[in-house]
This record gives structure tokens, sequence and C-alpha cells, in this order.
């Protein structure tokens, strides 16, 4: 018996970092990214656990491998995002297998709510690289899971994934806390060069069998273990219930289906499934009482075209649908899609329809926030942008806003770091404009950098603009290599952009954003050819303010009526919130201004005083 004791009201992201705690982790790793972040935050409390932000997801998962091999239980945590940077180890790692518990934590965002696309992460975690992975519903359950998870990791020697949805990590629940592990696990690191040494070699023991196909052949043999663990699973379970057409829900789709029946007020057939790959016995039980499956997960049919294969081998003819077809083929789950198809599959069901909300929620506008030093940088960009007919290319961080109106500065945003190389592609495509490349100081660290190398090589005409704020500020100002910081505070080793840039052969020009003029003539002297390097380098307001850092003299402004001609450049070229227009008139709001005073670099009337 476990002794819970105490309770406390947690984010799943925190429940999931209170699991690792309760299964003795001693190493975390990550990279920030909505909707994970909160996990690394929350562990930083444990002075017994290591806990960074790495470089990037890849190092991050690289490192965490390292400590299990001295068999250290350990963790790394990132988004879907993160998860395709660390693709490519990951299809090493899960031949080699582990030594001590190594739980993977990728946090997928259905709908984009937060990230530049969505996906389905269980695609590259079960069909690619055929490790095992649990679906969490509920927080408490994720807290569960993680510490089944590294049980299981050193059990069966292979990471074990864990794939919240946004809408399970920042939930909230009473999580019962139990116990820490008083017993120290003490490292140990044993040679297995034929094991953890990946290379096309042959090997004279298994009749000069190639080494990556004899480690595939271990990971295949793997598999059958694993669904004997899933089939014994306490995260999968039936649901009796009225009615012919079974509903199989996937991890947060529980949920919404619970919902669902409480609305209805009527209990249907329901198969939880909480891992993949399924149970196999526990589906065909299922199925074999149904005429039609209909399975909610978001955001692929991964469940779906697995049952369809499980039947069509059993000789069960029960039809299957879901995401393919029958439900949305993008985006969240809600009740009330849950709602609608059950009406279509039971139309004598009395379907309750949603009420609308009570309040309309204005729609935010996307920008920086008043004050940040970004706005002056952006600004000062498209007039640079206008005078030369550039075209910019943009990356991942607080400065993508200027992407949208009213700047509609940046014509591309991808992923992290591909600003400067698709930069470098249009110059050498032959454009015969001006190209400029805008990138973060986190993400520069995270894989900007190669880029930047990779053209200062190639001799290259651009102009990377690096945002150099201190801090990864868009996703919860997590630091960085840039900062002088680590994530609990204590002083870390700052890596200076500029000079790494200079090192490379860069020509290089630091500049405050604040100061528009001399933003202007750097950029001015940057496109005159070859590879330039603009750092603008100013702290982020909200950390300094908070600090009681001085960024700049405070000074209070109005727009004189008199002076103003309304040709709104301080609002469609500035976009600063505390400006604003109506009845056709410019105004600045004294509540939300805070003082900064670069508008009046803006108004070339003198109307902003």
């Amino acid at each position: 018996m476990v002794l819970k004791v105490e309770t406390d009201y947690l984010m799943g992201n925190e429940a999931m970092g209170r699991g690792a705690v309760e299964a003795g982790v001693r190493v975390v790793a990550g990279y920030p990214g909505t909707p994970a972040s909160e996990i690394l935050t929350y562990l930083s409390q444990y002075p017994d656990v290591y806990v960074e932000w790495s470089a990037n997801e890849k190092v991050a998962l690289e490192m965490a491998l390292g400590a299990s091999l001295c068999r250290v239980r350990a963790m790394a945590v990132m988004k879907h995002n993160g998860l395709n940077v660390v693709t490519d180890f990951l299809m090493h790692l899960n031949f080699t297998g582990v030594r001590g518990g190594l739980v993977l934590v990728a946090a997928d965002d259905p709908g984009g709510l937060s990230s530049q696309n969505e996906e389905d992460s269980r695609i590259i975690i079960q069909r690619h690289a055929h490790l095992p992975l649990f679906d969490p519903w509920h927080p408490r359950e994720a807290k569960e899971m993680v510490k089944a998870a590294f049980e299981l990791s050193e059990q069966t020697e292979l990471c074990f994934v864990l794939r919240p949805v946004m809408r399970v990590c920042h939930a909230r629940s009473a999580i019962g806390l139990e116990a820490l592990p008083q017993t120290e696990r003490q490292p140990a690191f044993e040679d297995d060069r034929s094991r953890f040494v990946m290379s096309g070699v042959r090997e004279p023991k298994f009749g000069g069998m190639l080494r990556p196909v004899l480690r595939h052949r271990w990971l295949n043999d793997k598999q059958p273990e694993i669904a004997r663990i899933m089939e014994e699973s306490p995260f999968n379970h039936i649901e009796e219930g009225e009615g012919k057409s079974g509903l199989v829900a996937c991890g947060i789709a529980y949920a919404y289906v619970k919902e669902a029946e409480r609305l209805l007020g009527h209990k249907l057939p329901v198969l939880k499934l909480g891992t993949l790959p399924p149970p196999r016995s526990k589906v065909l039980e299922f199925a074999r009482l149904m005429d039609k499956l209909v399975v909610y997960e978001e955001v692929e049919p991964v469940v779906e075209r697995w049952l369809k294969e499980l039947l069509y081998e059993a000789g069960l003819r029960v039809e299957v649908v879901g995401r393919s077809g029958f439900l949305p083929s993008e985006g969240e789950l809600s009740t009330e899609v849950v709602l609608d198809s059950i009406g279509r599959l039971y139309p004598k069901l009395r379907v309750p329809k949603p009420e609308a909300p009570p309040l309309q929620v204005p729609v935010r506008t996307r920008t920086q926030c008043v004050g940040c030093g970004y706005r002056g940088l952006l600004h000062a960009l498209k007039l640079t942008v206008r005078k030369s007919h550039g075209v910019v290319t943009g990356d991942i961080g607080c400065y993508d806003a200027g992407a949208f109106a009213p700047l509609e500065l940046q014509s591309t945003i991808y992923c992290m770091g591909s600003s400067i190389p698709m930069a470098q592609g249009m110059a050498h495509s032959g454009l015969g404009r001006p190209v400029f490349a805008i990138i973060g100081d986190s993400t520069f660290f995270h894989n900007g950098l190669l880029g930047l190398l990779n053209a200062i090589h190639s001799g290259v005409n651009l102009v990377a603009i690096v945002c150099d704020n201190r801090t990864t500020a868009m996703t919860g100002f997590q630091p960085h290599p840039g900062s002088d910081t680590d994530i609990r505070g204590e002083p870390a080793q700052a890596i200076d952009i500029a000079k790494m840039a200079e090192a490379m052969g860069a020509k290089v020009q630091v500049v405050n954003p604040y100061d528009i003029p001399q933003v202007l003539q750097a950029l001015d002297r940057a496109v005159k050819g070859g590879v330039s390097v603009v750092v603008s380098r100013a702290p982020c307001y909200l950390l300094a303010s908070r600090a009681g850092e001085t960024l700049f003299t405070p000074r209070r402004v109005r727009v004189d009526p008199e002076l103003c001609n309304n040709c709104k450049i301080c609002v469609d070229y500035f976009g600063c919130p505390a400006i604003h227009f109506k009845d056709d008139k410019v105004y600045i709001d004294e509540v939300t201004c805070v003082q900064c005073g670069m508008c009046l670099e803006v108004c070339k009337r003198g109307a902003i005083k």
C-alpha cells in the first residue's frame, strides 16, 4: 500500500513532474514550448533533481539517455515540434534501448492553439519508432502514467513515451502526493559497445549480421512483451452501456465522451484506451458486442487504422469510423463534436444542443507587449523594407507577431531556425532584392546557429537580425545559453551572440531597439553586401520592469489634435496597443502606456508630444 501524504491542486504538467519525482527521477532536460513548459518549472523546486533547459530538444534527449546509461532515471520534455527535431536520435535510441528508466514527454497541441502547426506525435513514436506510448485523459492519470512508465522502461529496457495534449497539460485537479523514495540509486556505467555503438559493422557472433539489422530485430522481439504489458494495463477498460455502436475513447477524448454521456443522461458502451499499442484482447472483446465502432482521438486516425487492421485479421465484420471521415479530420475534438456524432449514431436519443456562452470574448490582437523593444526594431525594419523593396523571412518567437496586422512584415514563418536558410535560398535564387532574416536569441541557439554558419560560408548577401532579450519570453521567460542564470536562478555562463557571429566572419552591429534612428542606420549599413548580423540587444521589458531595471527614460506622451492629420502611421507602422484610432481620431491610452517614448520617433509631424 502506498501512503498518500497530502493533496495539492496541480496543473497536468505539474502532476507529471510530481509523478517523475515520486518515481525517483534524477536528471530532467527539455526545451520550452507550450503546452509542456511547466513540467520543468515545477521540477526545478526539487534540489535533488538536476533540471535544465537545454539548447534544443535533441540535446535534451541525448543528455537524458546519457544519464540513463549510468542506470539513473531520467526524463526529456518537449512539445510536438520538438519531437520532430529529436526524431533522428529517437530512431537510434529505440534500437539500443536504455538502462535506467527513461521517459520522454512529447506534448501535442491539437488545433495549433499555441503552435505553428498541429500534428500527431503518436505516428512518429508508435508507427515509426515502435516505442510504447501512454495517452492520458486527466492530470491524475498523467501522474500515474509517468510513474508506471519509469518502472516499465526499466523492465523492458525501452524508452516509454507520454503524449499528453494541451487540455491535459493545462487542466487542474486535486492530486494525491505520495511519499518520495528514500533510497538513492548509485550511478554506474558498464561498457557494451555492441549495443551502444550504432554503426554499420558486422557481428561475427550472429553470422555476420549488420549491427543495425541486429538491433532492429531486438526491437521487433520486444513487441510481444509490450503487447502483454498493454493487455494488463489499468489505463484501458470497458464500460457497459445500451446500444450496438461502441465509442472508443483515446486519451483526452475520454473526457469529452464522459461529459457527453452526462449531458445525455444515457449510458453508452465505451472502450477507454490510454495505451499504444492498444490491448488486442480487450479490443476484440468489445468489438464482438458491437455492430459499429467510432474512434475518438486527436488528431490523426492512428487507432482507427489499427482497429481496422486488427478486426480484419480477426475476421470480425464490424464497421470502424472516426477521424477519416465520420468526424472532422483536423482540429481538436470537443463535447459538441462528440454529441453531434452520437446524435447520428443514435437518432432516437434526444441530444442537447450546447448553449452559447453568455459573454462574447473579443479576439486578441497578435502583437508585442506595450513597451517591448521589439516594436522599435520592427518599425525600423518595416521602414527599411519599404525603402529597399526587401523581403523578410521570419522565425518563431515574440517578434513573429510582426507578420500580422498592422505590420505585416515577415513573409514566411516555418519552424525553429528556418529563417536564415530560407533567406539564403532567396538570395541565391537571383531574386535581386535585399533579404532580411529575423530570429530570436533562444531560437538562434536552438537551431539558427548552423544556418548562419552556412550562409557565411556560402558568401551570400543577406541581413540576419537576432533579437536578443536574454530570455525565452514567448513561452514563459525560460533561460537559454545566452542567459546569465539557469532554471533555478543560479549564475550561468552567458554566450555572447555578437562575438559568436564575429568569430564566424560576419559583419556585426549591436543596436538598442529603443533607439529607432540607431536601428535604421544599422539596417541601412547592413544591406550593403555580404552576411551582416544586426543584434538587437535589450532585456525583455516585462522581466526588466518586474526586477526594477530601467530600460529607457520615461516620457509621458500625448497626441496633439491640432497637428495630427490621421495619417495612422503610428497605428499601421508601429502598432503599439496603447495607441488607438477611434471616431476618426488617434489617441494614447494613458492606462496602458508605459512611457517608453518610441512613438515620438514614429510621428514625423510631431503630433505625438
